[in-house]
């Protein structure tokens, strides 16, 4: 059974409320929140040098860039990496965004390269975007259409940003959303528990990793 990482942040009439309403076991009341889909691809969003940084502590990365996560995003990536060998292993396409802020002129800047255990494997597609949701000003929609998606499985950062965006347009464009609770990360704690646990209320199923490579694996049988 997942664990809820959010628990310890919730008063006892929180717990109540979510019990009694059904958000528990249903999830949203106005659309279905907790499908998982037959055909799902991976998307990797903005792994990259300025936002991941050195295997330090947070306080020492943001002194070399403001937006850089440290040890919290290379705790991440010891889930991450693992995951999308099981999920190329399992032929689920993977498919990396990268956030270009209009600060770089350069696209191919060493900042916003992905950085290396995590990064692309040949022939998978990065895409580049100027805002927060992966669907935003992209072609991601058109792609995961083609490919015949119902689903995607949303790995990275940050989780009350750019992984909040990115699976709220997923499930408003029809897509069900799986969240692998250890692949994403955000800069704040607070605001990764609660992140997580909105998006489990209303547009997404939250479970750990080896939960999800279950749901995987089973989709072979």
């Amino acid at each position: 059974m997942t664990e809820r990482i959010w628990e310890d942040l919730l008063t006892e009439r929180d717990k109540q409320v979510i019990s009694k309403a059904g958000y528990d076991e249903e999830g949203a009341s106005s659309w279905e929140s907790r499908g998982l889909g037959e055909n799902p691809a991976v998307l990797v969003i903005d792994m990259q040098e300025l936002i991941v940084g050195d295997d330090e502590p947070i306080l020492d990365a943001v002194e070399k860039h403001r937006t850089a996560m440290g040890e919290i995003a290379w705790d991440a990536i010891d889930y991450i990496e693992p995951f999308l060998d099981f999920a190329r292993d399992h032929d689920v396409p993977v498919i990396y965004t990268r956030v270009v802020p209009s600060s770089y002129d350069d696209p191919d800047h060493d900042d916003l390269r992905i950085v290396d255990p995590v990064a692309p494997a040949d022939g998978e597609t990065v895409i580049d975007k100027s805002y927060a949701s992966a669907f935003y000003g992209t072609d991601l929609l058109s792609r995961l259409v083609r490919g015949g998606h119902d689903s995607v499985i949303v790995v990275g950062n940050s989780t009350s940003g750019c992984v909040r965006a990115t699976a709220i347009d997923a499930k408003q464009n029809g897509f069900d959303v799986l969240l692998p609770q250890e692949c994403i990360f955000d800069r704040i704690e607070a605001s990764h528990k609660i992140g997580l646990m909105d998006l489990w209320m209303k547009y997404a199923e939250v479970l750990e990793t080896e939960e999800v490579e279950a749901y995987v694996e089973a989709l072979d049988d």
